[in-house]
């Protein structure tokens, strides 16, 4: 497992911050000065140079620098708390940060009320957009290429919709693909109500904005799904097991009762002596990457090398920690600014009558994601099991984390970022990827075609 330092920090952040969108009817409409205005950005700046792991990985600090006096010659007396989010919001996506953010402007109980959404869901794939969920009841085709918006090409709208995406560059257009049904009222374009489509085969449709109970009535009775979807979910398929897990959290399922649940399962997969295992975690957006250390422990018995990385001291975050009742003396007896290796953890498998002897196969996806993809970055670098499936769609095995966050003075608007850096066990750092020992095309694939084509 990881080390108590790496485990506990992480907890204690988690616990602190929570992003969303706050109804505040009178903060709303309040005007700033100019000079309130700069000091929210120059405390950004600050705290971005002083606890940021890295913040130069897609500009350099001159770029910076100089991105930061644009945005404050922009400001202006009587700006309100939306204007300034749009205007220091690119601060935070230059970061290139995937779990960087800027909480959302706050809004008012009539805009909340009034509030339309975009009731079709669309997926980037060969820089086409490709429809995929339909929740406005008029008829369209799922696959069908969307051309333009309302007389704005596609083009101009993922480029437009993209801008405003927290994250890696090269996966921000596939995100803001995704997330239509919710920027372009929001972020981009602002449409509220009306949506004029056209369409690769020929068809143009008017599409009407939803508001989120009418859209949440709709997903439910279109989304063709299983609201009773388990975390956890074994059977054997001729001479395979296949375990399937669908999450890492350890809130639905405490830590304590998922070393139960997965004793019990594999003392299973033990009484039906099947030959080989696959574990999928195609669907596995991640967790407490301690579980996938406990996986690990019931199908291996070699040692191996856990993540390792870069951690930066600074005063905010030695702050912190004590504010949390937490003190690590190596990284308080850093200098501000200097870099605290992460050596990484070797990891000695205990006795397990359970352990799983046979071949095994770890099944990644589009939807592979944080400590789900470290689970299978880790079994992947140290050969523990055979790789199999898809790249994830998004997320990288190196990758920022290990969060810190504050609030702007006047605006008041939350933001965070990561303090560490997170290596993978090879140490590898191009190619910032999950590649699969094998790969499988897994659209439409059924668990047996799978296994046949293991066989």
């Amino acid at each position: 497992m990881k080390s108590n330092i790496k485990l506990l920090i992480f907890t204690i952040f988690i616990s602190n911050i929570t992003f969303g969108q706050k109804v505040c009817n009178e903060f709303y409409n309040k005007k700033f000065s100019k000079s309130e205005l700069v000091a929210d950005i120059e405390f950004i700046k600050e705290k971005i140079l002083n606890a940021h792991i890295n913040p130069f990985t897609e500009i350099s600090k001159e770029e910076f620098e100089k991105n930061i006096i644009q945005i404050e010659n922009s400001l202006k007396n009587g700006m309100t708390q939306k204007d300034f989010y749009f205007l220091a919001k690119p601060i935070f996506i230059k970061l290139n940060d995937e779990h960087s953010g800027l909480n959302d402007f706050c809004i008012t109980d009539s805009i909340k009320n009034n509030l339309k959404f975009f009731p079709l869901r669309f997926k980037y794939e060969n820089q086409k957009v490709i429809l995929t969920e339909n929740y406005s009841g008029e008829s369209i085709n799922n696959g069908d290429e969307l051309l333009s918006i309302n007389e704005f090409s596609i083009e101009n709208i993922i480029e437009g919709c993209s801008n405003q995406v927290f994250g890696i560059s090269e996966e921000r257009k596939t995100i803001a693909v995704e997330k239509l049904w919710l920027y372009l009222s929001k972020f981009c374009f602002f449409i509220t109500d009306d949506f004029n489509l056209k369409f690769k085969s020929g068809k143009t449709i008017l599409i009407k904005g939803q508001n989120w109970e009418e859209l949440n009535k709709n997903v439910q009775q279109t989304k063709k799904k299983d609201t009773n979807i388990s975390i956890l979910k074994y059977e054997k398929i001729k001479d395979f097991g296949y375990l399937t897990i669908n999450s890492f959290n350890d809130k639905q399922i405490k830590y304590d009762k998922w070393e139960l649940k997965i004793d019990s399962i594999f003392s299973k997969i033990k009484n039906d002596k099947v030959q080989k295992l696959i574990i999928d975690v195609s669907n596995n957006g991640g967790g407490n990457s301690a579980i996938g250390n406990l996986i690990i422990d019931y199908f291996s018995n070699k040692s191996y090398k856990d993540y390792g990385g870069k951690w930066k001291k600074s005063k905010e975050y030695s702050d912190f920690m004590k504010k949390n009742n937490f003190e690590y003396a190596p990284y308080e007896k850093l200098q501000n600014g200097e870099l605290m290796p992460l050596v990484s953890d070797e990891n000695k498998p205990s006795k397990n009558k359970n352990r799983f002897n046979g071949k095994t196969y770890i099944l990644v996806g589009e939807n592979t994601f944080s400590s789900a993809m470290m689970f299978a970055i880790m079994v992947l670098d140290n050969n523990l099991a055979t790789v199999i499936g898809e790249t994830p769609s998004k997320g990288h095995p190196n990758h920022f984390g290990e969060l810190i966050g504050f609030t702007t003075p006047n605006t008041e608007l939350n933001f965070r970022f990561g303090v560490k850096e997170w290596i993978r066990p090879s140490g590898k750092t191009e190619n910032n990827k999950l590649i699969p020992n094998i790969m499988i095309d897994l659209h439409n694939k059924t668990k047996e075609e799978i296994i046949e084509l293991l066989k």
